[in-house]
């Protein structure tokens, strides 16, 4: 096995369509609708290839958020998922440590990692932590944008993982843009 990092503007239909098979067969009752992404289409991609084929992926989102009224620079963490048949050997762990390399590589340009998710032990085991945040997104769906959410997510955790010597503080989080 393999990991390949990729910028999302270059990747091959074929690559495309994998990673489209890979998200409806992980995330069952979603609706990808033939795309390789949900909401947004990510800046870049940490694949896991074995025999050329695409068996694990994480979408990287590099963006500025506004946390309290200061500006973060983070990459987001979107869609992690292992084929079911690939899953239980570490590739999901191999991935977020890829993931984390090239941003410790860059830690004048990233400050943290950050993610939602609704299962946070995983993640927590891998050194994220939870924060209690007012959280302000574009509300988008299907290609259509539907106006701002400003709220605290009770139905999901937001987790972080600091790369910088920044500190994260609770409060109030803008994530400029839509929400994972």
């Amino acid at each position: 096995m393999i990991l390949k990092f990729i910028n999302e503007f270059q990747k091959d239909q074929n690559t495309s369509n994998q990673i489209n098979h890979l998200l409806t067969n992980c995330f069952q009752g979603v609706g990808f609708n033939n795309r390789d992404y949900f909401k947004q289409l990510p800046h870049y991609r940490i694949l896991a290839i074995d025999d050329n084929k695409v068996i694990g992926q994480v979408a990287i989102d590099y963006r500025v958020m506004n946390l309290n009224n200061e500006a973060i620079k983070i990459f987001g963490i979107i869609d992690l998922c292992v084929a079911p048949n690939y899953q239980g050997q570490g590739i999901a762990k191999q991935l977020l440590g890829k993931l984390e390399q090239i941003a410790q590589e860059n830690n004048n340009n990233i400050d943290f990692l950050f993610l939602v998710t609704d299962s946070p032990s995983y993640y927590t085991k891998l050194g994220f932590r939870t924060t209690e945040i007012t959280t302000h997104w574009l509300k988008i769906d299907e290609h259509i944008s539907l106006g701002l959410g400003n709220e605290k997510i009770d139905d999901a955790f937001f987790m972080f993982k600091p790369i910088s010597d920044k500190i994260w503080q609770d409060g109030y989080l803008d994530l400029l843009g839509y929400m994972y």
